[in-house]
């Protein structure tokens, strides 16, 4: 019988185009399972009443450069609390605990022009059984982003945390790499810290010298700016009439235009424990108390070095944005009716008129007094009868 020309060659085509299809669908399959997303994790711990153990707070599998990170850890006071939390992966490093709300802030940011990619820790945070139970430990990324300044999104994997009433407290589980405390004496009531004391503890500062006892609106303010082209000048960010409990942290961003102005520092003399990560258009401060005291009356918040780079007549707004002003005792001050915040300009002028007359002093005289085109001609032509008549006689 004779086989019809090319039937068995379009056959064997064909198996063979079904292996690489098969082939190239695997091949693609496992290449997703082995890509991990980017992911915030921090591990889980059982521990006896009194006990303490530190888990790291890891960021995993980060392909892009990160920059800086604000990560919330929340948790139920009754059973847990942070006592501490230590250094990072990252350049600078601040954290606020407040157990009081079962909440602990940790911020990270990278000072230099290069991000941290891969697996990368944020802190080591140390957490205390204080009583017996179960509480969950909640993350919330608030802030993730690359070195460009654009967000990063990346998967949650929050922990757990038992206290047992006695023994067999177990450590670190579920890979998270804890390591546990002995319990240490309790301090007497004397010696019990604030909580909002953060890991690095500092003398009390002075009282400022303006605390109202009946604050009026707490208003955080930048004030506007007139500074000649290619001109340096000091930016100040206040937050004033704080009373109460006084303040107790603080964050805020600062936004403008990047082709007028350009950031070249950002410093605090007032809290304890300030940081700032400065993007093309946009600057990030934040700022914690870690004594027992509050800070009172008018406060600097941030004094911003800023550089005219725009044109002649430029001008941008300086936009505030509050997204945390806390007291001593854990209460939200911008939630309260008797808060504002005002933002400000920057505008290029030249350099005669970017600042102010000296207060008190009058505009400068000249010696010879200056005529308009009119008054001009009449002096001429009076000079020139003066000196007709005076020939003539």
């Amino acid at each position: 019988m004779k086989r019809e020309k090319g039937s068995g060659d379009v056959f064997r085509f064909a198996t063979v185009a079904s292996v690489v299809i098969v082939m190239l669908i695997l091949s693609a399959s496992s290449a997703v399972v082995a890509a991990s997303s980017t992911s915030v994790s921090i591990g889980s711990a059982t521990v006896n009443v009194g006990e303490s153990v530190t888990l790291p707070l890891m960021l995993e599998n980060a392909a892009e450069e990160i920059s800086c990170a604000t990560i919330n850890l929340s948790y139920d006071n009754a059973v847990a609390q942070v006592t501490s939390a230590s250094t990072s992966g990252f350049d600078a490093f601040v954290y606020n605990a407040d157990n009081a709300l079962g909440k602990t802030t940790i911020v990270v940011y990278q000072t230099g022009e290069s991000g941290l990619t891969g697996t990368i820790k944020i802190a080591d945070v140390t957490i205390t059984g204080v009583g017996s139970g179960s509480s969950s430990l909640n993350l919330q990324i608030e802030t993730l982003k690359n070195n460009a300044g654009d967000p990063v999104s990346a998967d949650v994997v929050s922990g757990s945390f038992t206290v047992k009433s006695s023994g067999g407290g177990t450590g670190g589980n579920g890979g998270s790499g804890g390591s546990v405390t002995t319990p240490t004496p309790t301090p007497s009531p004397s010696q019990t810290p604030s909580p909002n004391v953060t890991g690095t503890p500092s003398p009390s500062p002075s009282p400022s010298p303006s605390q109202p006892e009946e604050p009026g609106i707490v208003t955080v303010r930048v004030g506007d700016v007139i500074v000649g082209k290619d001109e340096e000048t000091t930016v100040t960010i206040t937050i004033n009439n704080v009373g109460g409990e006084g303040l107790s942290s603080a964050r805020m961003n600062l936004t403008f235009d990047p082709k007028i102005a350009k950031v070249l520092s950002a410093e605090n003399r007032e809290f304890y424990e300030f940081m700032s990560n400065i993007e093309k258009g946009q600057v990030n401060m934040i700022g914690y108390q870690t004594g027992a005291e509050g800070l009172k009356g008018d406060v600097v918040f941030a004094e911003i070095q800023v550089k005219a780079v725009g044109k002649t007549n430029d001008r941008t707004e300086l936009r505030l944005e509050v997204t945390e002003l806390t007291d001593n005792v854990g209460n939200s001050l911008t939630e309260h009716e008797d808060f504002e915040v005002v933002s400000g300009y920057f505008l290029i002028q030249n350099a005669a008129a970017s600042g102010p007359e000296p207060a008190g002093s009058e505009p400068s005289k000249p010696l010879i007094p200056t005529f308009g085109v009119v008054e001009t001609l009449a002096v001429i032509i009076g000079a020139f009868f003066v000196i007709k008549r005076t020939r003539k006689e």
